[in-house]
């Protein structure tokens, strides 16, 4: 078995009873996310003649559900892997089952980007944000990084609301404020760098620098928001919130139980430690799946005799 995790800020795969190999993340340019050198630099550490003869691959994405087709990339895997059963999922999917295993329930994944989904892995399919760092992803780790790093150029300005220690750790990661536009705006991979800031906004806060508290709060209102339109469906009232940002603990968690104790009383508040790729390894091995999945959340491609 070959999971596969393809993540905004970097990628991890696994052969069973391996440790994971890592590589980069998803670069977007105007066709999609190109998934073949992604994927030859993701596998080019483990056994290839392992990974060759792997008989099921599953493999979770980030960008599956809008920022390239799902076609395209099961092409690819089919074509690297003409007689395995594939397993092609929206990262929310393995997401999903890695914190809540089978049961159901919705998940927010808050990494460089937020996708949450609720989910009883048959009929229930409701996704919520995980439209990308322009028109959404609301309080996961680009839109934080792009809060502080606006508050810094703000301060640069001289205009309110600006932050010295924002601003301060902008150009001491960065470079100077004036050469921020062309670092940034020039980049296909701008979510990443922007998430790369967050640290310093956690930095800030703990430090007491009211700016950033702020945006963590900001951050936990978004993501009570998104949680709320997942909890509308029928799954059992149960969220989990996973994914590399919840790593500040308590600055984004707090506000967000303060949130969610007003806005959606009685949910379970989960907060395990689990990675997407253990939600790849669950679902390559599960029973009572749909047949052929719930495209495009979960495409289920039996093995088969293929040239």
């Amino acid at each position: 078995m070959l999971a596969i995790d393809i993540g905004g800020t970097g990628s991890r795969a696994a052969l069973t009873g391996q440790e994971p190999a890592t590589g980069p993340g998803v670069s977007v340019g105007p066709d999609g996310i190109r998934v073949e050198p992604l994927l030859d630099d993701l596998l080019s550490t483990l056994p290839p003649e392992r990974v060759s003869a792997a008989a099921t691959v599953s493999v979770g994405m980030s960008g599956l559900l809008g920022l390239t087709p799902p076609d395209a990339v099961l092409a690819e895997l089919r074509r690297r892997w003409p007689r395995a059963r594939i397993l092609l999922a929206s990262d929310a999917v393995t997401a999903a089952a890695a914190a809540l295993g089978l049961d159901g329930g919705a998940v927010l994944a808050v990494g460089t980007g937020v996708v949450g989904l609720a989910t009883d892995f048959h009929e229930v399919w409701r996704r919520a944000d995980g439209w990308g760092h322009l028109l959404g992803d609301e309080g996961g780790g680009a839109w934080i990084g792009l809060a502080g790093l606006r508050a810094a150029m703000r301060e640069h300005d001289g205009r309110p609301g600006g932050s010295a220690a924002l601003l301060a750790a902008a150009e001491r990661l960065l470079g100077p404020a004036e050469s921020l536009p062309s670092r940034l705006y020039t980049r296909d991979d701008r979510a990443g760098v922007l998430a790369s800031f967050v640290p310093a906004v956690a930095e800030a806060a703990r430090e007491g620098d009211p700016v950033a508290l702020g945006i963590w709060r900001d951050a936990a209102e978004a993501l009570a928001a998104t949680a709320g339109a997942l909890l509308a469906a029928p799954v059992p009232r149960r969220l989990a919130v996973i994914g590399g940002v919840t790593g500040v603990g308590a600055l984004l968690l707090d506000p967000l139980r303060e949130r969610l104790a007003r806005t959606a009383p009685g949910v379970e508040l989960l907060t395990p430690a689990v990675r997407p790729l253990d939600g790849a390894l669950l679902l390559a091995d599960a029973d009572g799946l749909p047949a052929g999945g719930h495209p495009p959340y979960l495409t289920i491609d039996p093995a088969g005799d293929r040239p």
